[in-house]
């Protein structure tokens, strides 16, 4: 009977896998390969019109500091950056102002450019899966895997420089691999000013070069004449933006207090640092393989064993003779690197938990940062469910032990432009982990590497694309979900605090970190700047000194007022959500009768 079940269970996989991989091929055959490049950047803005972005103007975390770039350079004709925006941002502020100036300024034309960015970035991921010989099908899967994902969602749909630093960093990339593949000079050139304005994004654009050097010196093809195309246009670009800073522009409190005072002070301590930073390995790929769970999904529920059992046939097709004997030695080995993996990840979840590990995007009352308390109170579903998160987490673990396996494969067997990706990737998580603060989003460098990685291992291992599709559409659909839950009730936060009062100014209630820094960043600062020196003003001192006559909760606090309350929609329950506006003078007690 378990001979006959298999046998007939196999058969089945194999004829959905036929099945999705001719018509596959019918559809790139029908569209043709120009057309069939636009369907994932299509699929993606289509789902994300469905979310109605229109409908929410206002920031989501640090949308605001961004924001206030924008605003300044539209009023004054210069950039004037934010005291809190510890990034170089000059690219991405902008892009938001030309949104701005063709639609007017508001959050929702600043939302519509990140947008925009999301889709040329899909567009351009897509153009790199193209740059290997992956099959058409699990390029649309892969490119589908990177952008429909929570994480990706999340980011999306707001104004952080998230998206537009990594637009920049993979056109560099796609760049650096064509000049790896044909030897263009231009190309080279073009890289090089794409790194430029990845470094003007975000100073990790810096990893770009450093990691397109490292490659051609591995490859023994790096000389004078390279070397001084990889490095001019991101020196220029870093020197030019650091003397323009210092003696046009002036320091800011990011610049005095967090860019480099806070990661000198977190890495002068080497004990913790080292316990710091094997957490953040640990948790970030927990959190990777969550993110990619789609991709990993179709090779361990196909295969129905942590074992990849690579075809000698595709292997030899796929990597060549020379290296076939090492990948046919990679075959006969068992599956003693990703049991040791589990047992790792099994470890550290026993010391910490479930997921969520890493702020600011995955939390157990949904999707996006919490600004508001009594969170407890709030409509969550599923996010609230210890058993989801406990799933979660050992599907993730799995998740993450075999995207580690494909790439180790990848690696193995790849070539210059697969170890080019890989560095970039393995430099960018290294920048970030010396950071004072290491958030999820941070975690979006990475994707594109595992993604790379999972989709060469599919040319010569067995890969259940109905697998990945089914999680995909349902990642999809939790994330889909959970960015309208996000922005539903912060359009409630908003709406609320909004109302006319006679007695209660907006800017006078504590609404969450986004909506306070937006009413009272600028003017705080201000006062505080004539009061001390930067270095002397806390990171929080400016929200600290405004006098707050009332608050926006998810549930009433005993002891204080409710003056106003409203009723949001969302998907997570089929209730409607409160928010309560809260008086902060203590309610009196009534006296007896």
């Amino acid at each position: 009977m378990s001979r006959y079940y298999n046998t007939c269970a196999g058969a089945v996989s194999r004829l959905c896998q036929c099945r999705i991989k001719s018509y596959a091929h019918q559809a790139a055959k029908a569209c043709g390969p120009q057309t069939a490049r636009y369907a994932a950047p299509l699929i993606f803005l289509v789902f994300c019109v469905s979310l109605a972005p229109w409908l929410y103007d206002f920031p989501l975390n640090d949308d605001w500091a961004y924001a206030i770039g924008v605003k300044n350079l539209l009023e004054q004709g210069r950039f004037v950056l934010c005291d809190w925006a510890a990034s170089t941002q000059l690219p991405h502020i902008l892009g938001g102002a030309l949104f701005a100036k063709i639609f007017g300024f508001s959050f929702t034309a600043l939302k519509a450019c990140n947008l925009a960015f999301s889709a040329a970035l899909v567009f351009v991921f897509f153009k790199i899966l193209e740059e290997f010989d992956i099959d058409p099908a699990d390029r649309l899967l892969a490119a589908l895997a990177f952008c429909l994902n929570p994480l990706f969602l999340v980011l999306a749909n707001s104004f952080m420089t998230d998206i537009t630093y990594l637009f920049w960093m993979l056109l560099a990339s796609w760049f650096y691999i064509r000049h790896l593949k044909a030897g263009n000079p231009a190309a080279l050139i073009s890289a090089g000013l794409c790194a430029a304005a990845a470094c003007l994004t975000r100073q990790l654009g810096i990893a770009l070069p450093l990691a397109y050097t490292l490659t051609l010196a591995w490859e023994r093809k790096l000389n004078l004449k390279n070397t001084l195309n990889i490095w001019l246009f991101p020196l220029i670009a870093l020197l030019g933006y650091a003397l323009w800073f210092k003696y046009v522009h002036g320091p800011t409190w990011a610049s005095g207090n967090y860019v480099f005072t806070a990661t000198l002070k977190y890495l002068s301590a080497p004990g913790a640092f080292a316990s710091t930073t094997l957490y953040r390995i640990f948790a970030a790929m927990m959190e990777t393989g969550l993110i990619l769970l789609p991709l990993a999904a179709g090779y361990y529920l196909s295969a129905g064993r942590l074992q990849f059992n690579a075809r000698p046939d595709a292997v030899l097709k796929t990597y060549g003779r020379q290296k076939a004997k090492t990948a046919e030695r990679r075959r006969a080995a068992k599956s003693w690197g990703i049991l040791l993996t589990l047992a790792a990840l099994a470890c550290f979840i026993l010391i910490n938990g479930p997921l969520p590990y890493l702020e600011n995007t995955f939390s157990k009352s949904g999707l996006g940062v919490l600004t508001l308390g009594g969170s407890r109170f709030k409509p969550s579903a599923f996010f609230s469910s210890g058993l989801f998160w406990y799933a979660l987490t050992a599907l993730a673990a799995f998740s993450a032990a075999i995207l580690l396996r494909a790439s180790n494969l990848s690696l193995r067997a790849g070539d210059a432009a697969v170890k080019f990706v890989f560095a970039n990737a393995l430099i960018h998580l290294g920048i970030s982990l010396a950071g004072a603060k290491f958030f999820d989003r941070y975690l979006l460098t990475l994707l594109p590497w595992f993604i790379l990685a999972a989709a060469c291992t599919a040319r010569s291992v067995k890969f259940s694309r109905p697998a990945a599709v089914l999680v995909l559409v349902l990642m999809a659909a939790v994330g889909w979900a959970g960015v309208k839950d996000y922005l539903q009730w912060n359009r409630a936060k908003w709406e609320l605090a909004s109302r006319p009062r006679p007695d209660i100014r907006p800017d006078k209630i504590a609404n969450g970190f986004d909506y306070d820094a937006w009413h009272n960043y600028e003017k705080n600062m201000t006062y505080l700047k004539t009061m001390k020196p930067l270095k002397m003003i806390g990171e929080w001192e400016w929200q600290k000194i405004t006098d707050y006559k009332a608050l926006v909760s998810f549930s009433p606090q005993p002891g204080f007022t409710a003056i106003d309350r409203i009723e949001y929609s969302t998907p997570l329950s089929s209730r409607k959500g409160v928010l309560y506006l809260l008086s902060l003078q203590k309610a009196q007690p009534r006296l007896p009768l």
